[in-house]
């Protein structure tokens, strides 16, 4: 019988800068996201709120959501192929805010950030870039929903300089 070959950890050097970027950022964000053969094909969230129709006012009013469907205490809400869940618990306690943030890709975000300005959106920050890779860079732009969920608009860009 053969003896297995002993595991071992992977080192830095083992792990190329495009190997690097696609474990960050989980790939090329400019493929087609309606690819069929994708493992996954889109995004589902669900967000705890306070008071549900405060939050469909934010959510449907304010950001541009698509409201679908609606039950007792909740809501389910579409984007593209982004769905959001607002479900209501009435006696939630406080939002940490390092555990629940939720990443809203747009095309333009400067474009978005205006608008959603314009409406009465106050931002923690502006657009700006947040991670880097060696081809991409993402820019967001920071904010709270009604319960204080942290918020960012974000925007995949390829680097100039890659």
């Amino acid at each position: 019988l053969d003896e297995p070959t002993p595991l071992r950890e992977p080192r830095d050097e083992d792990v190329t800068p495009a190997e690097l970027d696609e474990a960050i950022f989980g790939g090329d964000p400019t493929a087609d996201p309606a690819d069929p053969a994708a493992p996954i094909s889109g995004i589902g969230l669900t967000v705890l709120v306070t008071e549900l129709s405060r939050s469909l006012d934010f959510y449907r009013d304010v950001l541009g959501f698509t409201e679908i469907d609606r039950g007792d205490g909740n809501a389910l809400l579409a984007s593209g192929t982004t769905r959001l869940v607002l479900r209501q618990v009435s006696e939630a306690a406080p939002v940490s805010r390092r555990l629940v943030h939720v990443n809203l890709e747009v095309d333009d975000i400067q474009a978005a950030y205006g608008r959603l300005r314009d409406s009465g959106v106050r931002f923690t920050y502006a657009p700006r870039v947040v991670n880097r890779g060696t081809k991409f860079e993402v820019w967001a732009a920071a904010f709270r929903d009604p319960d204080g969920h942290g918020i960012a608009l974000t925007q995949w860009r390829e680097r100039a300089d890659a």
